[in-house]
């Protein structure tokens, strides 16, 4: 689904949802024995890959609320 057809309300929530899940990801990656370099190096670069979509996802939505609302 495009953002486009998304109410203000569902854009809002979709950027709560991304800021809740980046949250976690962080939460678990600090609280791991060493930290975002814990485990092997695929755990890591699927870390960085969930991160980089959440902040795509994230300036996709605010990008748009931008445009509806100058």
């Amino acid at each position: 689904m495009q953002c486009a057809n998304l109410t203000d309300d569902e854009l809002w929530r979709a950027i709560a949802r991304n800021t809740e899940a980046m949250s976690e990801l962080v939460q678990r990656m600090s609280e791991s024995k060493t930290g975002a370099n814990a485990g092997p190096r695929t755990n890591r670069i699927s870390n960085a890959r969930t991160i980089d979509a959440l902040e795509r996802q994230y300036r996709i939505y605010t990008a748009e609320l931008q445009r509806r609302y100058p």
